[in-house]
């Protein structure tokens, strides 16, 4: 295999490689809308206070937000990030925002 041929390769698979993390980014952008979204509900004064609202949603979301906090914390003690840890971790922000 010739130099070029490698350098196309490689040039392939990091063009590959950034259309992945930009899918990854537009979905947590989204998740991230969704997010928002929730807080601003969980903001209103009419429905109780902002913490017996948080509690509920909390106990509510109990096995997503396990899983988050797992994901997170795996995250946090890997050496190197690589795109199959990236994805369960934007999939957990994503139930999370359901």
């Amino acid at each position: 295999m010739s130099t070029l041929d490698e350098i196309t390769q490689e040039k392939q698979r990091v063009s590959e490689a950034l259309a992945r993390v930009d899918a990854q980014r537009e979905k947590l952008a989204s998740q991230l809308n969704e997010l928002d979204a929730t807080e601003r509900v969980l903001a209103r004064k009419d429905r109780g206070s902002a913490e017996a609202r948080v509690t509920a949603w909390v106990e509510a979301a109990g096995k997503d937000l396990a899983h988050w906090q797992r994901t997170l914390a795996d995250m946090r003690a890997a050496s190197a990030g690589d795109f199959a840890t990236l994805t369960v971790g934007v999939e957990s922000v994503r139930k999370l925002a359901n």
